[in-house]
């Protein structure tokens, strides 16, 4: 990565945790980059999104509804986690849960895109001591969880790991 590049990541980087918290950013976030950063990543196979433009790592989940049966396709930031990564469902501070949350405690298993990567999943429901160290190295570089957390009324969001499925044998 070029110097020039680190430096714009920084710069967006740190407009993004100025905004993030704000009303009116939610509801841009929600209604344009959400849907623009799925379809920007489907098309370039996990290779750009505009989350990705922060500097931030942003990934493609699909899950299976627990309800439909269809695949739904999320983008999220991520922060690796060992040999797994782990994604926030904080759902901008809103009081209910997100979906794909919701879907992955009905069912685990899901599709990452990642990079040029895609790949099968397993997802881990954090809890205890796992929860509370990445909450805080989460909380760390994106203190806009702490005041979505404070907004929801939730108490803890769901962290999960997800851990790249292996082939059965």
């Amino acid at each position: 990565m070029t110097v020039v590049k680190k430096r714009m990541n920084a710069i967006l980087w740190k407009i993004m945790i100025r905004l993030a918290p704000k009303r009116w950013f939610i509801r841009f976030m929600r209604t344009f980059l959400v849907p623009a950063d799925r379809f920007l990543l489907k098309r370039t196979n996990g290779r750009f999104s505009l989350g990705g433009t922060t500097g931030a790592g942003t990934l493609l989940l699909t899950t299976t509804g627990r309800r439909t049966g269809k695949h739904y396709s999320s983008p999220l930031f991520f922060t690796p986690y060992g040999d797994a990564v782990a994604v926030v469902a904080s759902n901008y501070g809103d009081r209910k849960h997100p979906q794909w949350s919701e879907n992955l405690l009905a069912d685990p298993r899901a599709t990452v895109t990642l990079g040029s990567r895609v790949f099968p999943v397993t997802a881990r429901l954090l809890t205890g001591e796992d929860h509370e160290s990445l909450w805080r190295l989460i909380t760390s570089y994106g203190p806009a969880y702490q005041d979505y957390l404070t907004t929801s009324g939730r108490g803890k969001f769901r962290i999960f790991a997800l851990d790249e499925a292996r082939p059965s044998s």
